[in-house]
């Protein structure tokens, strides 16, 4: 009986995702304790204040390209199944590289305007390539299948290159161009390598589709593309202010800190790509299902963050230390309200991305977000004009409350 249980347990498709999205999380969380430490050091705080700049604005182009088709394509998938897959793939990869393009334009738009930063426009050119690697990306195609083990693999492959090369090669803080190189070669090896998985898996191929269905695709994604773009908004904004109000120094040293809860935000992404399709079915057929399914698991997960949370702040001055050296330590204090945005966050997926987007409610997230961000940016603007470095640690919890309040609202009105 045992014996039965734990085969029928193996098998389960919830459970086989879970191991292997928490192998690539488990991977994910050890790269960056190996190369941070490492590169932190290596290129400084300035150097590498001056690629985070860069990457900062990169990763707002990564959600022009991505879109919303994480959310909206999965969920066409994970309700149709491998019907009409060809038609979205070739929707979707066509819109990526329409999206592609206006990313390009405003890339170049950047380097024009920050020509005298030499540094800074060759990083930043550099790291567009990442860009490539996201258009072709089938996470999508994976998640909507419940097949994670290809999303795993990928990319461990292309991460274990990039770190691999990073070790090897990247030795000094003049090495910020190769540094920027490599980091771009592991979303760019991984989309390829995703893309002929898919193609071989799925027997993909690109079909006859008009400009109606593109424009049909991005209608579908829009209001998850714009929910998207301000939750980077709620991430990376406070880099975009620094970069402008304060030395690169100090970028440098908040994106530092910044990576703890980032690093624990990966703790909780399975997790939360795990409940996606599975509440997107319940809701599909009953509210009131779904909307208990994802208040259980709620329930169960928020605690244990709460707890890692915790800890990791009762000994916040030796992990800053430990982790990128003694002159990013004495700025441990701006851990504490990161580590409460990371709580306060994980809370807002549950109620934002699993319960209104799960149910089809895309309009009323759009909504709570867009008001959201109009309070991120006001909040940025001003405590880090004000504080600095401490400011852009804070403002984002603020702005999770609001938005944790907006969200709330939004979804007890439709139970």
């Amino acid at each position: 009986m045992l014996k039965q249980r734990f085969l029928n347990l193996i098998g389960n498709k919830s459970f086989s995702n879970g191991i292997w999205l928490y192998a690539l999380q488990f991977f994910n969380l050890v790269v960056p304790l190996l190369t941070l430490p490492y590169i932190t050091r290596i290129l400084g705080k300035e150097s590498y204040g001056i690629f985070s700049i860069a990457l900062n604005i990169v990763t707002y182009l990564q959600v022009v390209v991505e879109y919303g088709f994480g959310m909206s394509a999965t969920r066409k998938v994970a309700i149709g199944g491998r019907k009409d897959l060809n038609h979205t793939f070739t929707a979707v990869v066509c819109s990526r590289f329409v999206l592609l393009l206006l990313s390009i334009l405003i890339s170049l738009a950047y380097i024009f305007i920050n020509k005298n930063n030499t540094t800074l426009c060759i990083s930043f050119a550099i790291l567009i390539i990442c860009l490539f690697g996201y258009c072709i990306q089938m996470n999508w195609a994976f998640q909507g299948m419940q097949e994670m083990k290809y999303i795993s693999i990928v990319n461990v492959l292309g991460r274990s290159v990039s770190t691999l090369l990073i070790f090897v090669f990247v030795k000094k803080a003049e090495d910020i161009y190769l540094y920027s190189l490599l980091y771009s070669a592991s979303p760019f090896f991984s989309g390829l390598v995703g893309l002929l998985i898919a193609k071989i898996r799925y027997s993909l191929k690109f079909v006859k589709i008009t400009f109606e269905d593109i424009i049909n695709e991005l209608k579908d994604g829009f209001y998850v593309f714009t929910t998207q773009l301000s939750a980077k908004v709620f991430g990376m904004i406070g880099i975009t202010f620094l970069g402008i109000y304060t030395a690169s120094s100090e970028v440098g040293v908040f994106s530092a800190i910044q990576k703890i809860p980032n690093i624990l935000i990966l703790l909780w992404s399975p997790i939360a790509q795990i409940i996606y399709p599975i509440a997107s079915k319940k809701f599909k057929y009953d509210f009131s299902s779904g909307y208990n399914y994802v208040m259980k698991t709620r329930r169960r997960v928020l605690p244990i963050f709460i707890a890692i949370a915790v800890i990791i702040g009762l000994f916040a001055e030796t992990v800053v230390s430990v982790l990128f050296g003694q002159e990013y330590s004495a700025h441990f204090v701006w851990l504490y309200p990161l580590l409460c945005w990371l709580l306060v966050a994980i809370d807002n997926n549950f109620w934002g991305v699993q319960i209104l987007l799960g149910s089809s409610h895309d309009r009323e997230y759009g909504k709570a977000f867009n008001i959201g961000v109009a309070v991120t940016v006001l909040l940025n603007f001003v405590l880090i004009r004000c504080f600095n470095g401490f400011g852009a640690a804070c403002a984002p919890l603020f702005s999770e409350i609001v938005l944790n309040i907006l969200l709330r609202r939004e979804a007890k009105s439709i139970i």
